[in-house]
């Protein structure tokens, strides 16, 4: 046993060093092993992974295994505005393999005179190219850093998660006072969100007015339904236009207001009296 141990102990010690020195000298195999978490993705593909990469299959033999750079490969694609995720790494055999998790766009942001872009859950840009169109809600406005598109992401969680409320809406806009505009699918009219507080209770508000207030006084009555205040749906007229308030005339006034009971009214004077009342006026 202890010669047995001691063979074993020195062919570790000589194995180890050739080993390692041989795969030091051994170089990467023309070959990039992709793995995506949804193969179905339209942001990126196979293709996609390896133009982020910067790597051609058909040289990287030329790059030895102990001198590749895995780590600045790795952060080239964590960079990447189609990934969420990426991890690489190095198959004992010298195979380069990345694992990857496309980016999943809740939003396609525009904004005047910019390009538009999509946001994932995460509020991460992605740019927008025209070999892909996904059918994702629309934000429309100006956005900075005090009110940024990314605080439009917990309505619109709430809208990709509930079916009724993404059929209800068709794009989502942000005034430069941050109040939130929905523009719903039904036409006619906008629906003035507030903010992204009390989601679920806006939604019924509205629900409730278009399934109650909306059928009884007609689809084109109103322009704007407001819900952004607490427990209450406030609408305003498509026609601004007031119906003129009836003024009374002098006539009517005196006919109604100014008459003395006690003077006597003229179906009760006698001609006489009228006509010698005319022979005296000057």
């Amino acid at each position: 046993m202890c010669v047995l141990a001691v063979l074993t102990a020195a062919y570790i010690c000589f194995a180890l060093p050739l080993t390692h020195g041989m795969a030091g000298e051994a170089h990467m195999k023309k070959k990039i092993d992709i793995c995506l978490s949804d193969p179905t993705s339209q942001f990126v593909g196979p293709h996609d992974i390896i133009v982020e990469l910067g790597l051609d299959p058909d040289t990287l033999d030329r790059f030895l295994r102990r001198t590749f750079p895995l780590n600045d490969v790795e952060k080239r694609l964590r960079a990447s505005d189609k990934l969420q995720t990426a991890n690489v790494c190095m198959l004992s055999d010298g195979t380069l393999r990345v694992e990857a998790s496309p980016m999943v766009p809740v939003a396609r942001v525009f904004e005047p005179g910019k390009p538009s872009y999509y946001i994932n859950a995460d509020g991460k840009k992605i740019s927008a190219e025209l070999r892909y169109h996904i059918d994702v809600p629309v934000l429309v406005g100006t956005f900075d850093s005090i009110h940024p598109a990314e605080n439009l992401l917990p309505l619109l969680d709430y809208i990709s998660n509930n079916d009724e409320a993404n059929s209800m809406v068709a794009t989502v806009t942000q005034e430069a006072d941050g109040n939130i505009i929905l523009v719903p699918t039904i036409v006619g009219h906008v629906v003035n969100f507030g903010d992204t507080t009390m989601i679920a209770d806006k939604f019924f508000r509205l629900r409730t007015f278009y399934r109650h207030v909306a059928p009884t006084k007609g689809w084109e009555t109103y322009d704007t339904i407001a819900v952004k205040w607490c427990d209450r749906v406030v609408a305003s007229r498509r026609n601004k236009e007031m119906a003129p308030v009836p003024i009374p005339t002098e006539e009517e006034m005196a006919g109604t207001l100014d008459i003395d009971d006690n003077e006597p009214q003229p179906e009760d004077i006698h001609p006489e009296i009228i006509e010698e009342q005319r022979h005296t006026l000057p």
